[in-house]
């Protein structure tokens, strides 16, 4: 029997706002690396995909861009591991969208971006997490529009890809965090945002084995997440002809779902990235489908 979400309202944490992004971008991913936020590629404010790049000083309240991409991304999961970062296969064109199998790191010191070992299948809407010193990517499309089962695994030490046991929902568009060595797949898609989901499934890498956990609150996708305090904080989302404000916070050792404060804007194809007890919602489209907003807001 499917779990049931407790939906309780969170009394602390308020929200304020940062310095925006020097453009309005939607569709891209961020992450925290040496205490600063980096951002790359995405839809600019003409709706085309970029290769630009931004890091965020938290110290400064500051943006800058730095080294663009190789090429276009958007939908591209970023990721840190030891204290290197990674740019993970994504989506390609500005109206059809074409998943690709490129990997890149980026050198802070050198200030550019370096290819590593194709991903085993193009994948873009995808989700990551890091367990156990090793990328595991879950969910999302591969070539034309197919959605992927299986979840694959990067260990750094061989510059090697290996595949891993099919994700039991599949799903693009969905978010996934890592808490205690678990990684959790939360909400997404089958594509179609009028199809939201509200599932949430958990992956043991040492037994290479799914779990279904206590649903969220609300069926969405386009969302993004971050985990503070070892729980997780989602937000955001879209359905065909509207956005979510939602944000909904899950707590992986009571297995349970409570509802905080939403966004002062309602957006998806956002970034979110935890800093401490803070948490900046960053970017995103602030209506379904195109158009973006460069508002950062910051809960704590």
């Amino acid at each position: 029997m499917k779990p049931t979400p407790l939906a309780l309202l969170l009394i602390v944490g308020s929200w304020s706002t940062a310095a925006p992004i020097p453009e309005k971008i939607q569709e891209q991913h961020g992450v925290l690396l040496d205490g600063k936020i980096y951002m790359a590629g995405g839809f600019d404010s003409t709706d085309t995909q970029t290769s630009r790049a931004y890091r965020y000083d938290p110290k400064r309240n500051a943006w800058e861009r730095i080294a663009d991409l190789p090429a276009p991304r958007h939908h591209m999961p970023l990721v840190v591991l030891n204290d290197t970062l990674y740019a993970i296969g994504g989506l390609q064109g500005d109206r059809r969208f074409d998943a690709v199998a490129t990997m890149w790191v980026y050198r802070v010191d050198a200030n550019r971006w370096e290819a590593r070992a194709l991903l085993p299948a193009a994948r873009g809407a995808s989700a990551t997490g890091v367990v156990n010193g090793k990328i595991v990517v879950v969910g999302g499309f591969g070539a034309n529009y197919k959605l992927l089962d299986s979840i694959t695994v990067y260990d750094p030490a061989t510059n090697h890809w290996t595949n891993h046991a099919p994700i039991p929902t599949v799903r693009d568009h969905l978010t996934a965090e890592v808490v205690n060595g678990t990684l959790y797949a939360i909400g997404g898609r089958p594509l179609d945002p009028a199809k939201n989901y509200d599932v949430v499934e958990a992956y043991d890498l040492a037994t290479d084995r799914w779990t279904t956990k206590a649903s969220m609150p609300s069926k969405r996708g386009g969302l993004g997440s971050a985990v503070v305090g070892g729980k997780i904080h989602t937000f955001g989302g879209e359905t065909r002809s509207s956005v979510f404000a939602n944000h909904e916070v899950y707590d992986p050792a009571r297995d349970t779902w409570s509802v905080a404060e939403p966004m002062p804007t309602a957006r998806h194809g956002l970034a979110v990235v935890a800093i401490d007890d803070r948490i900046y919602v960053i970017g995103g489209g602030p209506k379904a489908g195109s158009g973006q907003t460069n508002v950062v807001e910051v809960w704590r």
